[in-house]
């Protein structure tokens, strides 16, 4: 694909003091203080970042106030300023379209004397990205690039992509047929999506807090039992985190799962006391975790270094007795009963004579908190489920906590406390005071400069940046990346066997843990955990099968196009549609020598391309993103 050139940024310089030289900055001064802007690259492209630091001399501890031709954290016309840390840096986000002027100003002046301020001026071009970071970006954003994808991201640009992807309509699965016994259909028609929905950034959103907010196929067993839970998160993902968290309490998928449903009050005489499931995972599992976290995700400590808990025994048992009262929904024509039959399409409802309407306290304690962390007795059922699910929204645990999960799902296992720390900010207030903003999360975990580092294949990457794919995650990739035709058929067993069997982890902890850590280090990597001796053979075994042999009568995969190509031409596309243009010198000769190992004859080309596709797709280079 043509790389395209970039605009070079412009560096306007303006200095007041006699000696002041260079090309980079623009500076003015008071005899108390200057201030510098600076930037690393010479260029920025439409729906691109570029990353500023601001340089003070003659003044301590610095507060800075950022702004784009004049406006404070700017616009979407011209772009905007976003700091970062402790606000000497700030990230600077190119609008989807050149601006005009194309060229922009950015200015770090002191809050405690606006005077004393240092600019610098940028060039926005609507030059396409290079292919390598179109491709990269598909990597966090879908279920696999495709060439025709790479080529749209590098034209329109990462934030138009996002755009574009918010903007369209939610792919619904399908109702299922009554006669369907088991998941095998739903898996089917679960992977199908996966791989072929327009709406690939609200698929790969949903999946996530799918394992997030688990529910699975070892206990929600039927097809239509799960299918709305689906559409729910689908529905919901580019909504907000407490909508979320709303409709997932009051799923019957879920209510069944985790015992939420027909939990009837406490009655002494009947000597029944209200479930503690839901109470217990919500917490842990959804939104707070089990200990407090700073902003940044870390952990507190008291004073013998221990963490501290985020609830206690006493806190559970309180929302247990929230959750009192809810049934499944009613069907039409029938009449609310204590315990309705098993119904799964709609929210749950509540029986208000089977809620406990004492009140409950302590709910969550944290500075702040509304009615001093209790809920009134003599609520209704929907009154005490607001009560508490604003308690637990607006605990400061919930920003670090989703947006690190968030993060490790869509970006790296790894994310630094900095980079935590600026999406959590976004979760607290999307700018516009709002809290919880799907929209805004997603896109600062996905333009965020952490997440974009490796888009320049021969920049410097961080150690443990990236994350292992997840069986699903692996089996889309390669199928989309080569254009395969499948209705789903015997995809869900090589998932199976490769320890991720799709809508069926073994237990509401998801296939894996956020928090695992990788055998012999110190370095967060979920997936890894269900990475064993036997699940690595599966992956080749499934390459192998892919590349060489069938994955069913109705799955098939079209290599001749590669086949066609030259050794050199072959590498190059495979390069830069597989890994985005990281692929070593040794490993490319390592691939030609297999290649021309292959025997002569009428299908030498296509086994040599098949060859350099086993290669890759089997490599840890390729199974972990970067």
């Amino acid at each position: 694909m043509e790389r395209f050139s970039r605009f070079s940024l412009v560096f306007s310089v303006l200095c007041l003091i006699v000696g002041c030289g260079g090309g980079s900055t623009q500076t003015t001064t008071t005899p108390q203080a200057s201030v510098s802007v600076s930037a690393p690259t010479g260029s920025v492209v439409a729906g691109g970042t570029l990353q500023f630091a601001a340089a003070v001399t003659g003044t301590a501890s610095p507060i800075f106030a950022w702004s784009v031709n004049g406006i404070a954290g700017g616009n979407s016309t011209f772009g905007t300023i976003t700091p970062t840390g402790t606000g000497s840096a700030a990230t600077y986000a190119a609008p989807s379209s050149v601006p005009s002027p194309s060229t922009v100003t950015i200015q770090a002046a002191l809050t405690s004397n606006p005077s004393i301020n240092g600019t610098m001026t940028a060039a926005v071009t609507s030059a396409g990205l290079p292919a390598n970071a179109a491709d990269r970006f598909l990597e966090q954003t879908t279920f696999g690039p495709t060439t025709t994808l790479v080529s749209q991201v590098q034209q329109t640009g990462f934030q138009n992509f996002i755009a574009n992807q918010f903007a369209m309509p939610v792919t619904p699965y399908a109702d299922p047929a009554p006669t369907e016994t088991n998941l095998t259909p739903l898996q089917q028609r679960y992977l199908v999506q996966l791989l072929t929905a327009p709406d690939q950034l609200r698929q790969r959103v949903a999946f996530a807090l799918g394992q997030i907010f688990v529910i699975s196929g070892t206990k929600d067993t039927l097809p239509t039992e799960f299918t709305p839970y689906l559409n729910l998160l689908e529905n919901d993902a580019f909504t907000n985190y407490r909508q979320i968290m709303q409709d997932v309490t009051l799923s019957p998928a879920m209510g069944y799962y985790l015992d939420m449903v027909n939990n009837d009050k406490p009655s002494t005489t009947l000597g029944t006391h209200a479930d503690e499931n839901y109470a217990r995972e919500l917490m842990q599992l959804f939104t707070v975790g089990l200990s407090m976290l700073n902003e940044d995700g870390s952990f507190q400590a008291d004073g013998s270094g221990n963490p501290i808990p985020t609830y206690t025994q006493a806190t559970v048992s309180a929302f247990a007795l929230v959750y009192t009262g809810w049934t499944y929904p009613t069907q039409a024509g029938a009449t609310l009963l204590k315990h309705n039959p098993a119904y799964w399409v709609g929210p749950m409802e509540a029986l208000d004579s089977n809620h406990d309407m004492t009140a409950k306290s302590p709910v969550l304690q944290y500075p702040g908190v509304a009615n001093g962390g209790a809920l009134p007795a003599g609520q209704t059922s929907a009154q005490d489920l607001q009560g508490a699910l604003d308690n637990i929204f607006n605990h400061p645990n919930v920003p670090p906590f989703v947006s690190k999960q968030l993060i490790q799902h869509l970006v790296t296992s790894n994310p630094s406390p900095a980079y935590v720390q600026r999406v959590a900010d976004v979760f607290k207030n999307n700018g516009a005071g709002v809290r919880g903003d799907m929209k805004a999360v997603i896109t600062a975990i996905l333009l965020d400069p952490e997440a974009r580092q490796g888009d320049d294949p021969t920049a410097a990457i961080t150690a443990n940046f990236g994350h292992l794919q997840e069986p699903i995650l692996y089996i889309t990739g390669l199928l989309r990346a080569f254009n395969a035709t499948t209705d789903g058929a015997n995809l869900a067993g090589q998932a199976n066997n490769m320890g991720q069997n799709p809508l069926s982890p073994g237990s509401v902890f998801n296939f894996f843990s956020p928090s695992y850590v990788i055998p012999g280090t110190t370095s967060l990597g979920p997936e890894f955990q269900i990475l064993t001796t036997a699940t690595a053979l599966n992956r080749a075994n499934f390459v192998n099968t892919f590349a060489f042999g069938s994955l069913g009568a109705t799955t098939t995969v079209d290599f001749s196009s590669y086949a066609s190509q030259s050794q050199s031409a072959l590498l190059a596309s495979l390069n830069t549609l597989l890994m985005h243009g990281t692929m070593s010198a040794d490993m490319q000769n390592s691939i030609v020598a297999a290649m021309q190992a292959v025997p002569a004859g009428s299908t030498q080309a296509l086994t040599q391309a098949k060859t350099a596709i086993y290669l890759i797709a089997t490599s840890s280079q390729y199974q972990v993103y970067h």
